[in-house]
């Protein structure tokens, strides 16, 4: 089984070729600001080099966020529109599920973690590759008070980018270096290739953004809405 793994959810954006489930060719984009316009030319090109066409791919594997809004709807779009025209299947793949599995042979909990906003991770926690809470948004220390009295392992850029607090406040447990901190369609890959074995596939339509929480623009509106007098028309 020949997949194609998309992910622009975050500054990379990266797509990935695997063959039953064992990676042909990689290739990643380090500037989240034109993923719109080098997704496709890049996938194009890794095609190219496994001497590959788009027909081939069977089933297509997608990170659905959470993370950057606007990362999330091109990578959603972009497969959604490759399964639409070729009549493809698809795999929807959290991005927490994807730093998990850049961890995997840890023993103990594996605390997932991005940015959401200062004092803000979107946050999840596996156990055995088992998902034992799902994606949410916590706060920091709500991160480190379910982490306390565990042998636990913090990965991706939100332990990173907390990573003096997380010392402090959790002085037992260990933060992830390196690329296990960064969301790779590799790996990706991999986790939709088992999802793909256990029957978690679904049709274009199936493929949902996880946003977790509201844009900036919703935040914004909701904000304006409040200050409408409750007589529903403007003063």
């Amino acid at each position: 089984m020949l997949m194609l793994s998309i992910d622009s959810s975050s500054q990379a954006a990266t797509a990935a070729v695997l063959r039953d489930g064992e990676l042909l060719c990689e290739y990643t984009q380090n500037q989240m600001k034109t993923h719109s316009v080098k997704m496709l030319p890049m996938i194009e090109q890794m095609l190219k080099d496994v001497e590959l066409k788009l027909s081939d791919i069977d089933v297509f594997a997608c990170g659905i966020g959470p993370g950057s809004f606007t990362g999330v709807r091109i990578g959603v779009a972009t497969v959604r529109g490759f399964a639409k025209t070729l009549n493809k299947k698809v795999v929807p793949v959290n991005s927490l599920e994807i730093l998990a599995n850049n961890v995997s042979s840890f023993s103990g909990s594996v605390f997932a973690l991005l940015m959401a906003r200062e004092n803000e991770c979107y946050a999840a926690v596996y156990e055995n590759g088992k998902e034992v809470v799902s994606p949410c948004v916590m706060t920091t220390r709500e991160i480190a008070a379910l982490g306390s009295n565990q042998t636990c392992l913090l990965v991706g850029d939100g332990a990173l980018k907390n990573r003096e607090f997380f010392q402090t406040a959790l002085p037992g447990a260990k933060i992830a270096f390196g690329r296990s901190n960064v969301l790779s369609a590799a790996s990706l890959g991999e986790v939709a290739f088992q999802k793909s074995a256990n029957g978690a596939v679904s049709d274009c339509e199936g493929l949902i953004p996880l946003y977790l929480r509201k844009s900036q623009a919703e935040r914004e509106y909701d904000e304006r809405i409040k200050t409408v007098p409750s007589g529903g028309k403007d003063a």
